[in-house]
C-alpha cells in the first residue's frame, strides 16, 4: 500500500508541471499528415477578454512553428460565438472563409467542470473501514479544525480540428478532450493548455508538420 500511495504521490507532482492534461482523442485516419495554409483559431466563450487571451496566445503558439493562424475576434466584425447561427449563415460563413483562403478551423470550448480529492483525503477514505473508531477519529481530527478543502476543480475542455474541404461531408480531422487541473489563474491555465494542445498537434502531424 505505501509503494502504491509512493507511485500516486509522484505521479501528481509530474502532473503539477502543468495544469493540463491530454485525456481522450479522435483522429480521423482518411487525413493523415493534414497541414493547413491558414487555420481560423476560434475560443468558444461567452466571456469575451478571455477569448481574447487564449486565441491571442494559440495564435502566437502556432505561428512559432510556422502556422499561419488568425484570431476569429479580429476577422470577425460581429462574435462568431452567437448561439442563434443557422445552417444556411454557417455556410455563408465557410464560403467566406475559403474564400478568404482558409482551410482549416480550430474550435475550443470548456464542455463541464468536475470536483476531485487529493491524494490525502482519498487514502483516508480508503483506509477509514481497517481502523477503529477512535483511531479514525484522531486520524481525521486536524480536518474538522481546517476551513481548507482538500477537493479540486477539474474543467473539461474540447478542442476540435476542422478542415474546410469543399466537396467533403467528413471535415473533422481531430477532437482532443484536454482536462484542466485545478487552475492556478488564467493566464497560466491558458498557457498550459495551449502547450498541450499544441504538443499534441505536433505529434500527431496535424498542422505542424514534422
Amino acid at each position: 500500500m505505501q509503494k502504491l500511495l509512493a507511485t500516486a504521490v509522484f505521479s501528481v507532482l509530474l502532473l503539477g508541471c502543468s495544469s493540463s492534461r491530454l485525456v481522450d482523442e479522435y483522429i480521423n485516419i482518411e487525413a493523415p499528415n493534414f497541414q493547413a495554409n491558414k487555420v481560423l483559431v476560434v475560443g468558444l466563450t461567452p466571456d469575451e477578454g478571455l477569448q481574447r487571451q487564449f486565441e491571442y496566445s494559440l495564435q502566437q503558439a502556432l505561428e512559432a512553428e510556422d502556422v499561419v493562424a488568425i484570431k476569429s475576434v479580429d476577422y470577425f466584425e460581429s462574435s462568431f460565438n452567437e448561439n442563434n447561427q443557422s445552417e444556411e449563415n454557417l455556410g455563408n460563413i465557410e464560403k467566406e472563409l475559403l474564400n478568404a483562403g482558409f482551410d482549416a478551423v480550430l474550435f475550443s470550448k470548456v464542455t463541464g467542470q468536475e470536483s476531485k480529492v487529493t491524494i490525502g483525503q482519498s487514502y483516508r477514505n480508503l483506509t477509514k473501514s481497517f481502523e477503529s473508531f477512535s483511531d479514525y477519529y484522531n486520524e481525521n481530527k486536524p480536518i474538522y479544525g481546517n476551513s481548507q478543502t482538500e477537493d479540486y476543480p477539474v474543467y473539461n475542455t474540447e478542442t476540435s480540428l476542422y478542415c474546410l474541404c469543399p466537396g467533403k461531408e467528413q471535415d473533422l480531422i481531430w477532437r482532443g478532450k484536454i482536462d484542466i487541473v485545478d487552475p492556478p489563474g488564467a493566464a497560466t491555465s491558458i498557457r498550459d493548455y495551449v502547450k498541450t494542445l499544441v504538443g499534441t498537434l505536433k505529434k500527431n502531424n496535424l498542422l505542424i508538420i514534422k
